[in-house]
């Protein structure tokens, strides 16, 4: 501020600046000034979130005996003084709350609201999360964030986030995960055998972008990799010299967000009309000065690939498309030539660039790429931009749930098992195949990832367990596989499966206790001992479910959302339970205490 100030011809431009900015700031941060909390540390943002719990406690306490309606407003009101953004609901929800005709399951979102508004872990996570965002915001308003000062993110923030990341890191250390068989270790061991880990989710994206592209040469389709940017005023400063853009709105990387998905949404909404569907991926990526832009790699039939991109210049122009240099950085093609270079080939270099810099020595602006890199992840998960997304074709979850189990030997099942093994061979073209195709809608995909919500309920018709085969595949994990292996499937399961008791589908089917699954446990090979285990299950489920036993439906901490869980895989009506381990959490501490916590409600 005192260089812009010393850069200004006249002393009073200078105060005007100065007053200028200070306004900005203010309302950035909130309409009064004692609500700032830019500064603060995270001690203090545990008792501020202490003292606002507090005080809606003390909202709901007054307003005993009167209206729902007034106390919901009294919330909204609290948080909005605060800049704080309420959970939100539907506006059904809102109107019937103004008639006073809620339902059951209306009420339970409304008290939700309240119930948030009264838990200070709610408040610590958006005061926290407010905080990143008006530091980050008001780095950019000072021209702090460009290649010059600090690129893709503020300094500022990628020190604070990068403390968050350490604190979770102790967090996963810290905490013991043990199923019923005996198999412990700590979250921040198993967590690098996942998707989590950077080597692991470049390896997926890139079987999934290379089996996208070995199913469009099969198909004789073309690939297309575009460029979509934001119009000048969105962007803060210039690339070459850092210095500031004069045509900037004070929009935030969010609002860019906003205007690429808004862009986008209705490019697809038109070739929707004119029955285009390419698929492929796309590559969320900042500018120097923490813009977003998109890199699309797209397929898509020889003959509608003009028609495709006119309707993207067409759309990406269609906001100030008339100002210098829009036509020729708003929207960029490149025509893939197979004969010069692979389609995945194209894009593997943005994949890694924002993963974690692997292979590649410099970035665009000639810094580091290592270090971009993180900075990229620091500016990704301060605005919540997601940075690679799928269009098109078919499911990965269901892909991941497959490669968990062995070889299904039941000739029955030869078509899940077909599926299976495209997935364990990480063949993603011959996987889209089975599954239907990259135009086939999810629902009609050939198989299907299984939630179920978590509860203990008395059956409603035990007879349709005999109609449903349920494959019991806890034990079939591959004991041929590495530890490696092993060990994702132990993580998905911490995070996922803790401490279950039994469990309800989502179409209501009941599922038999474990108890009396034993003949169906296991890699199956059915046979005539197929029919005893289902009447055995029956036996079980009579005194499993019965009423002294029924429990209700667990819900979150809140009260207003059931606990659903992914299971495994159904497929005309084919249900095989993958995840079935129950898990406990404990510190080391503890564990060392041989004392075990009961399970933690943040990691469901």
């Amino acid at each position: 501020m005192m260089r812009t100030y010393l850069q200004l011809p006249t002393r009073s431009e200078a105060n005007l600046s100065v007053l200028h900015t200070r306004k900005r700031i203010a309302e950035l941060m909130g309409k009064d000034k004692h609500f700032y909390n830019v500064n603060i540390e995270e001690r203090d943002i545990n008792a501020k979130a202490k003292q606002h719990a507090h005080r809606c406690i003390q909202i709901t306490a007054q307003a005993e005996g009167k209206e729902l309606l007034t106390t919901f407003n009294t919330l909204m009101h609290y948080m909005a003084c605060y800049s704080i953004n309420p959970p939100k609901l539907s506006q059904t929800i809102i109107n019937n709350l103004k008639l006073d005709t809620l339902d059951n399951i209306e009420l339970a979102k409304v008290l939700g609201v309240f119930a948030r508004a009264k838990d200070e872990v709610w408040w610590k996570r958006k005061l926290r999360r407010q905080q990143n965002l008006q530091i980050e915001t008001i780095s950019r308003l000072l021209n702090l964030v460009n290649k010059q000062r600090g690129i893709y993110a503020s300094h500022i923030t990628v020190s604070n986030i990068k403390s968050q990341w350490q604190s979770n890191q102790q967090l996963l250390e810290n905490t013991i995960a043990t199923n019923e068989h005996g198999f412990s270790a700590s979250l921040a061991e198993l967590s690098k055998l996942n998707v989590s880990n950077p080597a692991i989710r470049k390896a997926e994206l890139m079987v999934r972008i290379r089996g996208f592209e070995d199913y469009a040469k099969e198909a004789g389709f073309c690939a297309l990799f575009l460029t979509m940017t934001t119009p000048s005023k969105y962007h803060r400063s210039f690339a070459r010299t850092g210095d500031e853009n004069p045509n900037w709105n004070g929009a935030t990387p969010l609002d860019a967000q906003d205007y690429l998905n808004r862009t986008f949404a209705r490019i697809r909404a038109e070739l929707a009309r004119k029955q285009i569907t390419p698929f492929g991926f796309r590559v969320a990526e900042p500018h120097h000065d923490g813009t977003p832009h998109w890199h699309l790699l797209l397929f898509v039939p020889t003959e509608q690939q003009q028609t495709l991109v006119d309707t993207f210049s067409h759309y990406c122009l269609e906001e100030d498309g008339d100002e210098q240099g829009a036509k020729e950085r708003r929207f960029k093609v490149e025509y893939i030539d197979p004969a010069k270079g692979s389609a995945t080939g194209y894009i593997m270099k943005y994949i890694y660039k924002n993963i974690d810099g692997e292979g590649i020595e410099y970035d665009n602006y000639s810094k580091d790429a290592e270090t971009s890199a993180m900075r990229i992840k620091v500016w990704a998960s301060c605005w919540g931009i997601r940075q690679f997304q799928q269009i098109g074709g078919v499911g990965v979850t269901a892909w991941r749930e497959l490669r968990r189990i062995d070889q299904i030997k039941d000739p029955s099942l030869d078509w899940i098992e077909a599926i299976r093994q495209a997935a364990d061979s990480s063949n993603w073209n011959l996987y889209t195949h089975l599954m239907g195709g990259v135009t086939c809608k999810r629902a009609e995909q050939t198989i299907h990832p299984l939630y179920k919500h978590k509860s203990q309920q008395i059956a409603a018709s035990i007879q349709e367990l005999s109609q449903t085969l349920i494959l019991d595949c806890g034990n079939s994990l591959k004991n041929s596989r590495n530890n490696a292996d092993n060990s994702v499937n132990q993580l998905q399961d911490a995070f996922r499966n803790m401490q279950e008791s039994s469990w309800e589908s989502q179409d209501h089917l009941p599922e038999m206790p474990e108890k009396a699954s034993g003949t169906i446990t296991g890699v199956l090979e059915l046979d005539s001992g197929f029919a005893s285990g289902i009447d055995a299950g029956i036996a079980g489920l009579n005194s499993e479910f019965a009423p002294e036993n029924y429990q209700p439906l667990k819900t979150n901490r809140y009260g207003d959302a059931a606990l659903t869980q992914l299971k495994g895989i159904v497929s005309f009506g084919v249900e095989i339970i993958t995840r079935v381990h129950t898990w406990t959490l404990a510190t080391k501490s503890q564990v060392q205490k041989n004392a075990f916590c009961s399970h933690l409600e943040f990691c469901q």
